[in-house]
């Protein structure tokens, strides 16, 4: 044991010079990514611990346990789901769903999506443009008030939105932006113009202790797929799905999130609508989880505005903490939930899209076209100084 704590402390110790070196960002991520390789090499070697990949994986049964007892409350998380899933494809649920969605489950959904789309997604952007900053709770209630209306002014979008949810919105827009991106790499191949210098990207990587704060980072990673996963292994449960296994995962000392292996042959055999009730899970929770924590996080701001409570020596740090963990918990939530429909390989949305569309051509098409939209976006990175 004493050598055990021994490793962690210096792990910990040399990742913290790591984090405070004057290097670039991708340096300090490249070194760290070593690092936590390295170790969780030893403790494989050393404690026999499950490896994947540099993945350190720590099963345990009391997670089957909690799952197990929340499966009771089947009408409860069915309900979610349903309402997550009228989150996720809007009207084209009643599609995907069929006989799943009912009028209470699709009302619900119609107003939690109208006030992710209203009001949490317009500051996601804003906040993480800002966490890096220290001065920013004062800001948020003039934040919240700008942002929310903004989407009043697109309304086209809003109807597609409810057309086609979340789903429908992300697709168009990454498609959206790769053509504009096109548009400026072929300026600046065939024109001779900065155009393509001058774009934005579409996308970037949140790495927590180096776009990101580390520990606000981390907390709000876990948070995200404890959440996501376990919301897919009680739905599995409920529909009847063996779950094999549960767990948590680290790199290295890093703790990157949670896992469920559910039986995946029994998961195929099922009927679609319950096969799609589990998979929309994930996305579902992680969007119901950021309003719930977008909320925390506004009346943590307000208060803390109101009572000068950044001013209290004792007090600023703790709720400097708990802004940036809020901050960070409802929108890695809505990003991940959003992105995870997303019809590519390794997401859900594939998944989903590929169970309830017969044409194969459909199906694949849509996953290539959106695979090089998604690539695209990210194209502008490669000509920045």
């Amino acid at each position: 044991m004493i050598t055990l704590l021994l490793i962690i402390a210096i792990a910990l110790a040399l990742f913290i010079g790591i984090l405070n070196l004057q290097i670039p960002g991708l340096w300090k991520f490249g070194l760290a990514v070593i690092e936590m390789a390295i170790l969780s090499h030893i403790f494989t070697i050393r404690y026999g611990i499950e490896n994947q990949m540099g993945l350190l994986l720590f099963r345990s049964k009391k997670g089957l346990q909690i799952i197990e007892k929340l499966a009771k409350r089947a009408e409860i998380f069915k309900f979610l789901s349903d309402a997550g899933a009228f989150m996720c494809y809007g009207l084209l649920s009643i599609v995907i769903m069929r006989k799943n969605i009912s009028l209470k489950s699709a009302l619900c959904g119609l107003v939690l999506l109208t006030v992710l789309y209203l009001i949490v997604a317009p500051n996601v952007v804003p906040f993480l443009a800002s966490v890096l900053k220290i001065n920013i709770v004062e800001k948020t209630q003039a934040s919240v008030q700008q942002n929310t209306s903004s989407a009043l002014f697109l309304p086209i979008a809003t109807f597609m939105m409810y057309i086609g949810g979340l789903f429908i919105v992300l697709v168009l827009s990454i498609i959206w932006y790769a053509v504009l991106v096109l548009m400026a790499l072929s300026s600046s191949i065939f024109g001779g113009t900065d155009a393509i210098a001058k774009t934005e990207p579409g996308g970037t990587l949140l790495l927590p202790g180096v776009t990101i704060p580390f520990f606000e980072g981390v907390l709000a990673i876990v948070i995200i797929m404890a959440v996501h996963e376990g919301a897919h292994a009680i739905l599995a449960r409920i529909g009847r799905i063996k779950v094999l296994s549960s767990g948590i995962v680290l790199f290295g000392i890093i703790p990157v999130g949670a896992f469920v292996e559910p039986d995946e042959k029994q998961l195929e055999k099922m009927e679609k609508t319950k096969q799609t009730r589990v998979l929309v899970a994930g996305s579902s929770s992680n969007l119901i989880v950021s309003i719930i924590a977008f909320v925390l996080f506004a009346m943590l701001a307000i208060t803390a505005n109101k009572f000068s409570l950044m001013s209290v020596s004792y007090l600023a740090p703790i709720i400097k903490f708990l802004y940036i963990t809020l901050g960070l918990t409802y929108t890695l939530n809505f990003v991940v939930g959003t992105i995870n429909l997303l019809p590519l390989p390794f997401f859900d949305g594939y998944r989903i899209i590929d169970a309830n569309l017969e044409n194969r051509v459909i199906v694949r098409g849509l996953m290539y076209l959106t695979l090089a939209a998604f690539i695209m976006n990210f194209i502008p990175w490669l000509f920045k100084p």
